[in-house]
């Protein structure tokens, strides 16, 4: 059964709607959080997602709560860039790169560098492209059971393929955003792999956001 409900919501009532699964324990727990128009696109005609999220109370919100939530947040190099992102206050930032030149801010670190500390940035990868498996086995090396990935739609294609993500956290925004990016980019992703179950569903301001359990 969904659960349905409606926004805002207090710190507390955020926790108790994002909560991990109660027998999960110590296992991994991966999510993809990302926002979506209602033609599919997850960024705006600029290319970025924050011109399609933005004056959204909701999203911000719960974007911030999984941020809390989560050991490491994992970001594909390419979104890195064109978001321009900068170390996270609280949370480890994972980077997967094949190599790409990273902002000034997050290109002093070394691949691979680095210890469980929070708010730490970590180079996951190098010239190769690497597979969701290879990725989460380095960070769950590393301590990291609580996996949010952010983007982009090639990372979460990535993981999508390999049926490794646990449950996609998705607003969606009742606007068109024609031009811009799409959620999927892959062409071979199994559709098996994308029925899920919708256990949350919350409106708030317009938007609808709603937690799918993939596996």
């Amino acid at each position: 059964m969904t659960r349905t409900g409606s926004g805002p919501l207090s710190p507390d009532e955020l926790a108790d709607w994002y909560a991990e699964p109660a027998d999960l324990g110590e296992g991994t727990w991966v999510r993809a959080s990302f926002i979506t128009s209602l033609d599919g696109r997850v960024t705006g005609p600029d290319g970025r997602s924050g011109s399609l999220n933005a004056g959204s109370e909701g999203d911000a919100a719960v974007f911030a709560h999984l941020r809390e939530w989560a050991d490491v947040v994992v970001v594909g190099a390419g979104t890195v860039i064109e978001e321009e992102y900068t170390p996270l206050p609280g949370v480890a930032l994972a980077v997967v790169t094949r190599g790409e030149v990273l902002p000034p801010t997050l290109a002093h670190t070394e691949p691979d560098a680095g210890g469980p500390e929070t708010g730490e940035v970590v180079l996951v990868g190098g010239k190769g492209e690497l597979t969701a498996a290879q990725i989460r086995a380095a960070l769950v090396e590393r301590g990291w059971r609580r996996i949010v990935v952010e983007g982009g739609p090639h990372l979460l294609d990535t993981w999508l393929r390999e049926g490794l993500l646990d449950e996609l956290c998705l607003t969606v925004r009742p606007v068109l955003a024609g031009g811009g990016g799409p959620l999927l980019v892959g062409r071979d992703v199994e559709l098996d792999r994308l029925a899920g179950e919708a256990t949350h569903l919350l409106t708030w301001g317009g938007d609808v956001l709603l937690r799918t359990r993939l596996r």
